[in-house]
């Protein structure tokens, strides 16, 4: 009977032994991943601030007033006028311009109606 009893808690620690390390195997495993999730963000994070600098530099007044006048006669730009201002609603409407495939779509059904009345 004691024999029975002592098998049958070597049964059980082996069990439990065996879940502790599966379970440590588990916590290990999503460790890893933490480790490769954080190493990812600080890379972002210094990605980032290195775009930053470099916006911070291309981003310079100067350096702009020096590119708007080294191209200024190429591009045509020239400073706004006042009266080049408008309300949205003074913008001139925008024409309507049908596709060919619409255009053909609109002689399609005259053509159908006309065969249709026939």
């Amino acid at each position: 009977m004691l024999k029975t009893v002592d098998i049958v808690l070597v049964a059980i620690m082996l069990c439990v032994a065996g879940w502790t390390f599966g379970t440590k195997h588990e916590a290990e495993l999503i460790e890893e991943r933490l480790r490769v999730v954080e190493r990812q963000i600080a890379q972002e994070r210094d990605t980032i601030s290195l775009l930053e600098a470099d916006w911070a530099l291309l981003d310079q007044p100067y350096r702009l007033q020096r590119l708007a006048d080294a191209f200024a006669e190429e591009l045509g730009l020239a400073p706004l006028e006042p009266e080049q201002v408008v309300a949205p609603d003074e913008l001139p409407a925008e024409p309507v311009r049908l596709s060919p495939e619409q255009q053909n779509l609109i002689g399609d059904l005259a053509d159908a109606s006309r065969s249709s009345a026939r």
